[in-house]
């Protein structure tokens, strides 16, 4: 678990480095300059924000629905009908958008050179996977990895990991125009780091492996303070979509060169 902890941290960072080079240091860096912080002003962010975490509880009420499998029947496991649960799951975020009378803007997927941040987001992805597949032993050779990872039975891991981004956007969004963009991603970048004491404790953690707690801070702020900088979720749902299926395929041992 902490071999697979440790390559996530370094193959995010530098993943994050590399959309701050490409915005900073290459004509490519236009696709984002053109979107815009907050294209739909708020009277009162405090209330959108409200209704985004309802949002986010009627989906934990959703998704219970599908534990007990009480949404469309998958006794196959087939993967295009647990798309589809995906999408029933995460609903409650576009019916907000829809009530609310909000675009995609809101939840940072603005549809100007939407391919192209798309597009570029693939290309970190890939070179994401090399990486961690660098920093970290693998039971299986690279080209395998990369097969395995974008196999067409994928495709409801990756609805999920869409409709994730939607929503950590969503509260995310709202949040940066309730209290500002610095303050959001240290209480974010907290959170994220926070979340991951239970599962830590559950496998008994030691105190060294806890303090790794800091250093998740750490990324999570450098990765938040990307989306921020971005205000897109393009580009990122790609390399979350190959950090979360490495998981499937990483080795017993980081590599020798840690």
């Amino acid at each position: 678990m902490f071999e697979h902890y440790g390559s996530l941290i370094i193959t995010y960072g530098v993943a994050t480095i590399c959309w701050f080079l490409i915005y900073y240091k290459t004509r490519f860096g236009k696709y984002w300059t053109t979107t815009d912080a907050h294209t739909e002003p708020y009277s009162k962010p405090y209330w959108e924000l409200l209704f985004a975490f309802l949002a986010v509880l009627a989906i934990i009420a959703i998704g219970q629905l599908y534990i007990n499998n009480l949404l469309i029947p998958n006794a196959s496991n087939n993967n295009l009908v647990d798309a589809l649960n995906q999408l029933l799951i995460f609903s409650p975020t576009f019916i907000l958008l829809f009530i609310r009378k909000q675009s995609v803007n809101t939840i940072w997927l603005k549809p100007t050179f939407l391919l192209q941040r798309l597009s570029i987001g693939v290309v970190i992805s890939i070179l994401a996977m090399i990486l961690y597949h660098l920093v970290r032993k693998d039971a299986s050779p690279l080209h395998e990895f990369l097969l395995s990872v974008y196999h067409p039975s994928n495709i409801s891991h990756l609805t999920q990991v869409f409709l994730e981004d939607c929503t950590i956007a969503l509260l995310f969004y709202r949040l940066t125009y309730w209290i500002g963009d610095k303050w959001s991603i240290v209480i974010v970048a907290i959170l994220f780091a926070l979340a991951h004491i239970p599962s830590l404790m559950a496998n008994g953690a030691s105190i060294q492996e806890l303090q790794n707690l800091l250093f998740d801070t750490m990324i999570g702020t450098i990765v938040f303070t990307a989306l921020t900088k971005s205000k897109d979720i393009a580009w990122f749902i790609p390399l979350h979509f190959v950090m979360d299926m490495a998981q499937y395929h990483g080795g017993n041992q980081l590599h020798s060169l840690l």
